[in-house]
C-alpha cells in the first residue's frame, strides 16, 4: 500500500545520502528537517500498513478490533474477555 509514495520518499532519501556520503558537506538544517519528515512518513506508512493488514475485520483499521474494550477503552484479549471484569462492582 502507498508503494508510489514510499518509492519517492526512498528516492529522496537516497539523493540526500549521496549528497552527504563523503562526510565533507555540512548538513543544512533544511535537509535535516526533510530527512526527519521523510523518515517519519515512511515509519507512519509502514505502521498503518501493518495495522491494516493485521486487523481481524478483513483489513479495516479499527483500534477497538485490536484489543480495546468498547465499554472501558482498556486493553482486552481478542475474544473480548477482560479478567478484571470479575472484580468490578458497579
Amino acid at each position: 500500500m502507498f508503494d508510489g509514495i514510499c518509492e519517492v520518499l526512498h528516492h529522496e532519501m537516497d539523493m540526500l545520502e549521496e549528497k552527504y556520503s563523503g562526510g565533507k558537506t555540512p548538513m543544512t538544517s533544511q535537509d535535516l528537517e526533510h530527512i526527519d519528515k521523510m523518515a517519519h512518513a515512511l515509519k507512519s506508512l509502514a505502521t498503518y500498513d501493518a495495522m491494516k493488514g493485521n486487523s481481524e475485520y478483513g483489513g479495516s483499521y479499527d483500534s477497538y478490533a485490536r484489543g480495546r474494550s468498547r465499554m472501558t477503552g482498556r486493553y482486552i484479549s481478542r475474544d473480548g474477555y477482560d479478567s478484571r471484569d470479575e472484580y468490578r462492582r458497579y
